[in-house]
């Protein structure tokens, strides 16, 4: 196999994926994706290290072969297609979540999609602490300004 970017199924969420309105004391396991469906925005999680998940989301953990952090960008990816068929008011019923649209590359381009997201996010970090830094810094020379 080899990277492709263009090549790529599309399923439904409840054909490649196991979900459930999350419960409440439950531990899910790393690399679980969360949609929140109560009064939601569209607000997509992931947890780096198992934990609890509040029960205004559902749990979302995608079959062997599709990498969860790939998964996850994936959904970040269709939310807002997703919402526009599906979102009634505020909330999104639990069932709907299963038809939610998945694209799946092969497993190298999976690797490929979340080394490239990875890059970026440590990318989107360095840069928030830089500007940080940078005003802490202005703050710093303003008061010395004004002593």
């Amino acid at each position: 196999m080899m990277i492709d970017f263009y090549n790529y199924e599309t399923a439904l969420l409840e054909d490649v994926a196991e979900f459930e309105r999350a419960k409440k004391g439950k531990i899910y396991p790393k690399g679980t994706s969360t949609f929140q469906i109560s009064a939601t925005r569209g607000q997509i999680g992931y947890l780096e290290n198992g934990g609890e998940v509040e029960s205004k989301y559902v749990a979302i953990f995608p079959c062997a072969g599709i990498d969860p952090k790939y998964f996850n960008i994936v959904l970040q990816k269709n939310v807002d297609e997703f919402l526009y068929k599906y979102q009634n008011g505020l909330n999104v019923k639990e069932k709907d979540v299963g038809k939610y649209p998945i694209q799946i590359h092969n497993k190298e381009t999976q690797e490929v999609v979340v080394f490239l997201y990875n890059v970026i996010d440590q990318e989107e970090k360095r840069t928030e602490t830089e500007i940080n830094n940078l005003m802490d810094f202005k703050q710093t020379m303003l008061k010395k300004m004004m002593i």
